[in-house]
């Protein structure tokens, strides 16, 4: 068996949580190096997870000849630059999601990463993992009838208070168009339904400004508050919110059909389906069971490099989700519907 050789670039927060250990599961995989924002960042990850060579750079990192793949983990403001060197130096990627700044981001990195042949993963929102094949059964059997309307909620008050700071997800330097979890859920969306063909949205900001990390007073520009239609290219209508400024809300989807619905809490992890006459809890059968707390994502991506066995989601499921990000800024700007092309041509 092959050693496949990885560097970090950013190890901290899900990379200590889930990667790290994911990878040290796997025959035949060896940490090798690592890279953060500080040397002392550096140096502390390296002595707690045993990883023999940190670099002042992820400039260096990339350029080392025996790394087979680099792991980013860095807010979304470096993923770009960091996937597309590390392309060009002839490694795989795996990204940490949100995959870019924007849509042009997006677009650099899915194209780059299609000419280099290299496996480009992005690391999947673990929001409906769980009930994702049954949900998809659900659907492809018919066991709502068809499908007319899809709602999403996400709610918090991450942002209710206006002295809060403003942190890296508030900041558009570092999340660019991100915003709240709007991506995250529009990449469950694409799972269950397919791609976006077009949306017409509206966005609040309540707090115009706060204080950065430096002390500095900063406008804000990553909205409040996201409310937006989208139309999929079956035609289906799914009607999206997200407040990060409301009290006692919840995230949570649901799939309503001529024979009934599949309503899924995010916060419990539960599927239930309701019809007319009753409502109870969805049995997930074991052959659709996904254990997220063990989750197979470091190993999808370790297989995909050594057999080059299917993966997602890839640089397209991320181009795609990027795409409606972007829309959805564009058409909140203009105040109109947003039509969208395929941005893989």
């Amino acid at each position: 068996m092959n050693t496949i050789r990885v560097g970090f670039v950013g190890l901290g927060g899900i990379c200590c949580e889930r990667h790290v250990p994911g990878l040290r599961r796997i025959e035949g995989v060896e940490i090798a190096a690592v890279a953060n924002r500080t040397r002392g960042s550096s140096e502390a990850a390296a002595r707690e997870f045993g990883i023999p060579v940190v670099y002042d750079s992820w400039q260096e990192l990339v350029a080392r000849d025996d790394l087979d793949a680099v792991f980013v983990g860095t807010w979304p403001y470096m993923h770009c630059p960091i996937s597309l060197a590390a392309f060009d130096a002839g490694k795989h990627v795996f990204c940490q999601a949100r995959m870019a700044m924007n849509l042009a981001e997006a677009h650099m990195m899915y194209h780059v990463a299609k000419a280099a042949g290299r496996v480009a993963m992005l690391c999947p929102v673990p929001v409906g993992l769980s009930v994702d094949a049954t949900v998809a059964r659900w659907i492809c059997e018919g066991r709502l009838g068809d499908v007319r309307y899809v709602r999403v909620q996400s709610f918090s008050d991450a942002y209710a208070d206006p002295d809060a700071p403003m942190n890296w997800r508030k900041d558009h330097r570092m999340s660019g168009l991100n915003t709240l979890t709007l991506g995250m859920f529009v990449e469950v969306v694409h799972r269950w339904f397919g791609w976006t063909r077009a949306v017409q949205a509206w966005s609040q900001t309540f707090t115009p400004e706060r204080v950065d990390a430096e002390g500095i007073r900063m406008p804000v520009r990553v909205p409040d508050q996201i409310v937006f239609d989208a139309e999929m290219e079956s035609g289906l209508p799914v009607q999206y919110a997200f407040s990060g400024v409301v009290s006692g809300g919840k995230d949570a989807i649901a799939i309503h059909g001529t024979r009934g619905s599949l309503l899924y809490d995010v916060a419990s992890d539960t599927l239930e389906f309701a019809s007319k006459r009753q409502s109870v809890p969805v049995a997930i059968l074991r052959e659709d069971a996904y254990d997220v707390a063990n989750w197979r994502v470091e190993r999808d991506f370790v297989d995909a490099v050594r057999e080059g066995k299917p993966y997602r989601p890839n640089f397209e499921d991320g181009l795609r989700y990027m795409q409606v990000v972007q829309a959805v800024f564009d058409s909140a700007a203009a105040q109109r519907w947003v039509r969208l092309t395929d941005p893989c041509g």
